[in-house]
């Protein structure tokens, strides 16, 4: 009875420790993208012009995922510096896609993509051209 046990609990525990890390790998890689996009927004927030902001933004997000390269590949980053005049607002959209094709034996699709927009304000009383 014992080997019966042992032969059909082994596939069950692999399969479980495959979702447990996807698990972890999805839930890793949303707090990094959600952590890009107000890294992004804050920086864009902090440049004098709409261009500035734009680059800034780009650099802090990447910066952000540089070393998060096992989870987010490809990324991509989308800063919105609207009218870019003191009151308005900034915003940063990170999407990021996940691998999963190499947990085998889950079913998974290959990729899965997460998306996170973050919003920071301009400075009301700032000097902007």
């Amino acid at each position: 009875m014992s080997v019966e046990m042992t032969l059909g609990y082994i596939p069950l525990m692999v399969l479980a420790v495959l979702a447990i890390v996807a698990c972890l790998r999805l839930a890793s890689a949303s707090i990094d993208v959600h952590s890009a996009a107000a890294a992004a927004a804050r920086q864009a927030s902090l440049a004098d012009t709409s261009t500035e902001a734009r680059h800034a933004g780009a650099d802090a997000a990447s910066a952000a995922l540089a070393g998060r390269g096992i989870t987010c590949q490809p990324s991509t980053v989308t800063i919105d510096p609207g009218a870019f005049t003191p009151g308005g607002q900034v915003s940063a959209t990170v999407t990021c896609g996940i691998r999963l094709e190499d947990l085998s034996g889950l079913g998974l699709p290959g990729a899965v993509t997460v998306s996170a927009t973050s919003h920071q304000p301009l400075d009301l009383y700032g000097t902007r051209p």
